[in-house]
């Protein structure tokens, strides 16, 4: 976390003064110095900005003296946000439409800064849903479904309630998937999906997996889509599972986020999804 505008080098902040509107605040700065050692070679350096709207994403170009890439993204544009948490690799990748244009953001990071970039995520899904200080509320039967959800998985509960629920988000249903695997040559189960969860709440439809279906498995994949994005969830049959697509549009702009469910998993979501957007 940087102070102010002057900490940046000198291209960055010519390139800050034209790409915001005067009108619009810069809230906080966080600089993400380059990483050699990342995937595919390391990342570049980048900055990254929270404004009164929303995000604004500086990266370094490959040849020197360049001006940055800049990527501008209003929080209430947001189609979905995928976070994951690996260890200590962390990547952040916030996808929306912008004047019928897909705009996305990722920032790559060592989770050690964990904190800085979960607050300014924090910030931007208020934007996104529309929160002010006083829509914030306690909502005791969000506790009660953590608890249920802890009773099939400590690791879920802890995933969904510290990087997935936004103060004041109130949980009305989920859905939990053990991993799924299948005999093959008689000694062996071959990985069909990992473990995961789809939960439901007033503000977003919430996917979370591991990252693997086989072995040792660390962290979260976390995928945010807003509900008011959400134009149906769709269930189709996939030999003896069910392939579960979140669909999202906004101004003509389509995406869609994927799990594998088994068949009474799908099921108990198709009877939630409807239960909830029935009431």
């Amino acid at each position: 976390m940087v102070q102010s505008m002057a900490d940046l080098p000198e291209l960055f902040q010519q390139v800050v003064k034209f790409s915001l509107k005067p009108s619009e605040q810069i809230n906080s700065i966080i600089v993400i110095p380059r990483k050699p050692f990342l995937k595919r070679g390391g990342t570049p350096y980048q900055v990254l900005l929270s404004t009164s709207r929303g995000m604004l994403h500086l990266q370094e170009r490959v040849l020197p003296g360049k001006p940055p890439i800049v990527t501008y993204l209003p929080g209430e544009a947001l189609l979905y946000a995928h976070h994951s948490l690996l260890l200590l690799y962390g990547r952040i990748e916030l996808v929306g439409e912008v004047n019928t244009n897909l705009v996305r953001i990722i920032v790559e990071y060592n989770t050690v800064g964990e904190d800085l970039l979960e607050a300014v995520l924090k910030q931007f899904l208020r934007f996104t849903y529309c929160w002010t200080d006083t829509d914030i509320s306690y909502h005791p039967q969000s506790d009660t479904l953590l608890d249920a959800l802890q009773a099939k998985s400590f690791k879920f509960m802890n995933g969904l309630r510290l990087y997935a629920l936004q103060p004041g988000e109130k949980l009305l249903g989920f859905v939990f998937q053990p991993r799924i695997t299948k005999p093959a040559l008689h000694f062996f189960r071959r990985p069909i999906a990992p473990e995961a969860l789809l939960a439901l709440t007033d503000k977003a439809v919430i996917i979370i997996e591991e990252d693997k279906a086989w072995g040792a498995a660390y962290g979260w994949l976390i995928t945010l889509c807003p509900r008011k994005f959400v134009t149906d969830i769709e269930v189709k049959p996939n030999q003896e599972w069910n392939d579960i697509s979140v669909h999202l549009q906004r101004n003509g702009i389509n995406e869609v986020c994927k799990m594998t469910l088994e068949n009474e998993t799908a099921q108990a979501l198709e009877n939630l999804w409807l239960g909830q957007n029935n009431d």
